[in-house]
């Protein structure tokens, strides 16, 4: 059965985005990236996608309620094959990414401009992206005194998100200052 999931259509779809996530969870695991993906519909589909990826999970899972039962972190970590400090990460991951489609429908009607909306979507891909890799990196390198696979790209990763954002940040105080001098005769 696994080998005919490693194949399915979900495996393929989420398989590139499963390279992203090493820095974050330190395996390569399209199960995780389909969580992940699923997770942007709605994020109560993380449980049930990561239920139908992992034999044995669903002991683990209140179908009621789309949850994980009380207490079972460490059964459903050693099932996934992932650290806790990896388990915490990819929760930290799930969290500040953005929210599911309809919320994000909601920020464009709010919005009212695309280049707003998507910079809003990157913001928090970035914002959940930084955090997950500092929280597995940093918890790896104190369990376990080294850095966990995945650093250097995740570190770059993480560093050009934040240059793109310090970058687009000077950018608008420039395009301010501009704008409101325009009327005083300063020169800017």
């Amino acid at each position: 059965m696994a080998e005919s999931a490693d194949s399915s259509i979900l495996a393929s779809i989420a398989g590139p985005f499963a390279w992203l996530l090493v820095p974050i969870v330190g395996v390569l695991s399209w199960q995780l990236a389909a969580a992940a993906v699923t997770g942007f519909i709605a994020k109560e589909n993380v449980v049930g996608t990561l239920a139908v990826c992992f034999v044995g999970l669903e002991n683990f899972i209140d179908t009621d309620e789309l949850a994980m039962i009380e207490g079972s972190g460490a059964e459903v970590a050693g099932i996934i094959a992932i650290t806790k400090v990896a388990a915490l990460a990819y929760l930290m991951f799930n969290l500040y990414t953005p929210p599911c489609f309809a919320a994000i429908g909601a920020m464009n009607a709010e919005m009212k401009s695309a280049k707003w909306l998507w910079g809003g979507i990157a913001l928090q891909l970035g914002v959940g992206y930084s955090v997950a890799f500092l929280v597995y990196q940093v918890g790896t390198l104190v369990t376990t005194g080294a850095f966990g696979p995945g650093f250097l790209p995740g570190l770059v990763a993480v560093l050009a998100m934040a240059a793109v954002a310090v970058w687009l940040c000077l950018r608008a105080d420039h395009d301010l200052k501009r704008e409101y001098s325009l009327g005083q005769g300063v020169k800017v």
